[in-house]
């Protein structure tokens, strides 16, 4: 029987330091608790957090994401974003876990964390540092039999919306034209952008990339071709075949 690997992206929380309080309309903390309680039932084998965690990146509000992220038995792959102490969230991580760029085996499939925070950016925008890029492009070369997922928080491709594409990976193309040459890469995810989104990208092989964006847990940005759940919380369930396959859909909840 085929085995399977099934791997759950949650992103932008935007956690306060009052649970009580809200932003924007919302309530970051119920919203992360409702999620939570539906990706508790689908029992993964592994979260991926992609960045702005903290939407002041404080310790309290760290403490409380830590605090819920202690519920679950399976490892957890972290990323910052924008909005996130980088320096506190790392040093509040358990020893055994790594925040940033990364190469994490998940079996028959790898997962690659890049740093897409560009520090300074006034808007929040991202960029992709030529030393990274580098050590990605060593990384891919090194087990090119291996199907691999490649995660950051910034979107490295257009989503359509005038905004929110002036503050994605600067470099993005940098990126997506080093991936041209690496057919075991199959998928890319990232948050930033709030709301869901797939692009396929054909490489230089004529196989597909596909470039998946996905909801906050906080709060969405209503794409430019809206579903009639597209202002829900969500998170994105990525299912990983041992033979190279996989699924994924998004999740709504509210």
């Amino acid at each position: 029987m085929t085995k399977n690997f099934t791997l759950i992206q949650i992103t932008d929380t935007h956690l306060l330091d009052n649970p009580e309080e809200f932003l924007r309309g919302q309530n970051p903390w119920y919203n992360l608790q409702a999620v939570l309680e539906q990706v508790k039932s689908r029992q993964p084998d592994g979260l991926l957090l992609t960045g702005d965690l903290a939407d002041g990146g404080s310790r309290v509000a760290y403490e409380y994401l830590l605090k819920a992220m202690g519920e679950f038995s399976c490892p957890i792959y972290w990323l910052h974003g924008n909005h996130d102490n980088v320096n506190l969230l790392g040093q509040m991580l358990p020893s055994s876990k790594g925040l940033g760029y990364q190469a994490i085996d998940l079996g028959f499939w790898r997962l690659l964390l890049l740093d897409s925070v560009l520090v300074g950016a006034k808007f929040g925008g991202g960029y992709i540092e030529k030393a990274q890029l580098e050590w990605l492009r060593q990384e891919l070369g090194q087990q090119t039999d291996k199907v691999t997922i490649i995660a950051l928080h910034h979107h490295p491709i257009p989503t359509g919306i005038d905004w929110v594409d002036q503050i994605g990976v600067e470099n993005g193309n940098d990126l997506i034209s080093l991936l041209h040459s690496f057919p075991q890469v199959r998928l890319v995810l990232f948050g930033h952008i709030h709301h869901a989104l797939h692009h396929c990208h054909v490489n230089a092989m004529g196989d597909n990339i596909d470039f998946f964006g996905c909801p906050s847990t906080f709060s969405q940005v209503i794409p430019s071709h809206p579903t009639i759940d597209s202002h829900l919380s969500g998170f994105r369930v990525i299912r990983l075949w041992e033979d190279g396959s996989y699924d994924t859909y998004v999740q709504r909840v509210g």
